[in-house]
């Protein structure tokens, strides 16, 4: 499953905003004339080389200071058509990333989701009442897209990418809504009452099923993506905040903030098969690909519970920085970044040894880190400052 990021500000929650194509014409080029002689041909060949590489490099200058503005409503060039999951090979994630580029991107930046391709990412700048295009292979913006009656929260993508589901409410509860977006054009196609307080979703691996963990009214909302209709409703433990997916698409995990446990859900039926007792506030959750572990951060007691799903009980306490808020595995599955939004560091925890191996400065209050779908660059989402600090996980730049 992608991994993703928090979500919330200082003590849990997180402020909000009120504040919720290109065309390509062809033209049809004029008779050519009559070819030139072979010389001819090789100089004209020649200077159209010198001429785009001139071209190659005004556009490097000018979008070296961080990108061109972003442009309200104008979605990345690189989200444009169907948008599939890369099949290139996966960095090894090291034990210490190196510290890249910092690019602004805004204000309350809180979460950045990273497209299945890897070319891009949806950031909720919540306050701002946005969401923040970011073009991954230039690490820039390059667009902003209007989240009308809320702030955007989270974000999620289908599998293929076309579309993204984001998490939206206002600061009088008024407004609690996920937003479905077509990703080709940057416009919402549907809203869909949810439950109060939307946070964390996440996706079915088949793409057919959104679950959506709704903090305040403590249940989980099920949208059939076919319709974008709710489809159903599961109760959970008080105030669900946080959700992740089996990558076999069997069960879900919820971190359930207040109740101080996470829930496993069977989602053949949506029944809730048990809790799990974890530390205080349960924050973040992700499962691991590949073994039976599911890792959480804990907010108020700033450890990592690490449970076995075989068995469902805790195995490992891991002491933490002050305050995680998100946890996000490597592509690769041997490392998991922990945002610590009150030591202004990224944490990284070998999910063998269970030890935490480095702390990495980033930002201002990292909330969120998003990892890059070939395993080496990490996004941290820097909530106090407006940046996202780009990360080196696989020792490469």
């Amino acid at each position: 499953m992608p991994v993703s990021g928090s979500r919330c500000a200082a003590g849990g929650e997180t402020a909000v905003g009120q504040t919720d194509q290109w065309s390509t014409e062809f033209n049809t080029p004029p008779t050519a004339p009559p070819p030139p002689p072979r010389s001819g041909r090789i100089l004209a060949v020649l200077a159209l080389v010198a001429l785009v590489a001139v071209a190659v490099a005004a556009v490097a200058v000018l979008n070296g200071g961080g990108g061109p503005a972003p442009t309200p409503g104008v979605p990345a060039v690189v989200s444009a058509g169907p948008l599939t999951e890369v099949k290139i090979p996966v960095g090894t994630s090291v034990p210490t990333p190196t510290v890249g580029a910092s690019v602004f991107v805004g204000p309350t930046p809180g979460y950045l989701e990273i497209a299945p391709n890897g070319a891009y990412g949806y950031i909720a700048n919540r306050a701002a009442g946005v969401l923040t295009v970011f073009d991954a292979v230039r690490n820039t913006v390059t667009g902003t897209i209007p989240v009308k009656g809320g702030g955007p929260q989270f974000v999620a993508f289908a599998p293929d990418g076309n579309r993204a589901y984001i998490s939206i409410f206002n600061t009088e509860r008024t407004v609690n809504e996920v937003g479905v977006l077509d990703t080709a054009t940057g416009a919402f196609i549907a809203r869909v009452p949810v439950g109060i307080r939307p946070f964390a979703l996440d996706v079915s691996p088949d793409g057919r099923w959104v679950y959506v963990p709704n903090h305040d009214s403590g249940n989980i909302t099920v949208i059939d993506t076919v319709t974008n209709e709710v489809s159903g409703d599961i109760k959970v433990a008080p105030n669900p905040h946080w959700l992740d997916i089996s990558t076999d698409g069997t069960r879900v995990w919820a971190a359930n903030h207040e109740s101080n446990v996470i829930s496993v859900i069977d989602t053949s039926n949506n029944a809730v098969l048990g809790t799990v007792k974890v530390g205080s506030s349960p924050h973040s959750i992700v499962a691991h690909p590949t073994k039976p572990l599911v890792f959480n951060v804990n907010y108020d007691s700033s450890t990592v519970s690490v449970t076995d799903t075989s068995t469902n009980t805790v195995v490992a306490t891991v002491p933490t920085g002050s305050h995680p808020q998100d946890i996000t595995l490597a592509a690769d599955g041997r490392h998991a970044y922990l945002a610590c939004v009150d030591q202004n560091a990224v944490q990284v925890l070998d999910t063998s040894t269970f030890k935490i191996t480095s702390t990495v400065p980033v930002g201002k209050s990292p909330t969120s880190v998003a990892v890059s779908p070939d395993g080496r660059q990490a996004y941290v989402t820097n909530l106090a400052d407006g940046t996202i600090t780009v990360l080196n996980i696989a020792g490469t730049a």
